[in-house]
């Protein structure tokens, strides 16, 4: 089955593995934001997908798509520009994804701006069972989307001794403050959430 990929946004830490991505798997499509920013990632994705013959479109919310047991809706970036800050980070494209039940809200790399945004857009559901904490899990949060996700699980990618401090400490203890179990790839390693057969999630080391 030819599967769609979506590149959050263009910097290097979210594109620059794609051609391992892409290595022996069939992608019938690549989504990205609108804000090619920076240009010369963009290109680079760009240049790989025609490489391979795959088309590249443009992610825009309201937009919901489906593949097998997994679903999908596109949250932001909103088709209009909106009021404030703009950049790659808060250009990122948030998904809200279920599979067997069980509800992923992926954030990208938002910032504040564009975390309050999608709230005003009510685009935060109440209640998810898995965040995958904007941003490396920075400490730059809005505390009124976590507490409106109220994740059952929070999931951090991080790399080891990165030189930015992720996560912030203030985060993971929001988090966990809202009842979130708070892993991190820095400490746990690659991670996957599966759902037992008593209905609990489980994230187990891949």
């Amino acid at each position: 089955m030819r599967q769609p990929r979506s590149e959050e946004h263009f910097h290097a830490d979210h594109v620059a593995g794609l051609p391992g991505v892409l290595r022996d798997r069939a992608v019938g499509e690549i989504q990205t934001t609108g804000f090619r920013e920076p240009a010369e990632q963009a290109e680079f994705v760009r240049r790989e997908a025609a490489a391979r013959g795959i088309p590249v479109t443009r992610a825009v919310a309201g937009e919901r798509r489906r593949t097998g047991e997994l679903s999908w809706q596109v949250l932001w970036p909103p088709s209009a520009p909106v009021p404030g800050p703009e950049g790659p980070n808060d250009a990122s494209v948030t998904l809200l994804a279920e599979s067997a039940g069980v509800r992923f809200l992926l954030l990208g790399d938002l910032e504040p701006p564009a975390q309050r945004g999608l709230l005003r857009a009510g685009g935060v559901p109440e209640g998810v069972d898995v965040l995958k904490v904007a941003h490396h899990g920075s400490a730059y949060q809005d505390p009124d989307l976590i507490r409106r996700a109220a994740p059952r699980v929070a999931l951090i990618s991080v790399g080891e001794d990165n030189g930015y401090g992720h996560p912030a400490p203030g985060t993971v203890a929001a988090l966990r403050e809202g009842g979130a179990a708070v892993l991190r790839t820095d400490e746990d390693g690659a991670l996957a959430v599966v759902k037992g057969e008593d209905g609990e999630l489980r994230v187990v080391g891949v």
